[in-house]
């Protein structure tokens, strides 16, 4: 019966260290995190205008010469390549006017682009008010003078009117 009990024993021990070292492996556990910041890729600055009055049919063109605020009126500085500026407007429910065109023209361009300061980068138009995306494809600051040609319809009554251009960058 010692022999018993010892061996009882014995066991009891062996499995209570059996217990201890799968306890000990089953509640061992490790932490890994991830991390990573979000880029912004540009920043965007924009100038409001006023043109003043127009007559209705008459057809007036804006340059910076004229409307001071037109001139470097969209600059935006990217932090990569290829990121594309959008263009958004409301040019199509302007319905005060025959026609009205804004044309985008590069003023400022980053040495190493495919684009030249004096280009067409897009224009805006009542048929097309939401043009292609334009592919800045260098880093750097990039700035755009706004013209703007206007033929007002036949109204009422004077009718103040806005014109609303969302400009917005991606990366892809």
């Amino acid at each position: 019966m010692k022999r018993k009990a010892r061996m009882m024993g014995l066991l009891f021990v062996v499995l209570w260290f059996s217990v201890v070292t799968v306890s000990a492996y089953v509640f061992q556990q490790s932490q890994m995190t991830v991390t990573q910041t979000v880029k912004e890729i540009a920043t965007i600055t924009l100038q409001n205008s006023a043109l003043g009055n127009i007559n209705e049919g008459e057809t007036k063109g804006y340059t910076k010469a004229e409307v001071a605020t037109l001139g470097n009126a969209i600059e935006l500085v990217t932090t990569t390549v290829d990121v594309y500026m959008h263009l958004n407007s409301d040019l199509d429910s302007q319905d005060d006017y025959s026609t009205y065109s804004i044309t985008v023209k590069y003023i400022t361009v980053p040495g190493g682009s495919a684009h030249n300061v004096g280009d067409t980068a897009c224009t805006l138009t009542k048929a097309a008010p939401d043009p292609a995306g334009v592919t800045l494809d260098v880093s750097g600051t990039w700035r755009f003078d706004l013209e703007i040609t206007t033929t007002a319809s036949s109204v009422d009554a004077d009718t103040p009117t806005t014109v609303t251009i969302i400009v917005t960058a991606e990366s892809t």
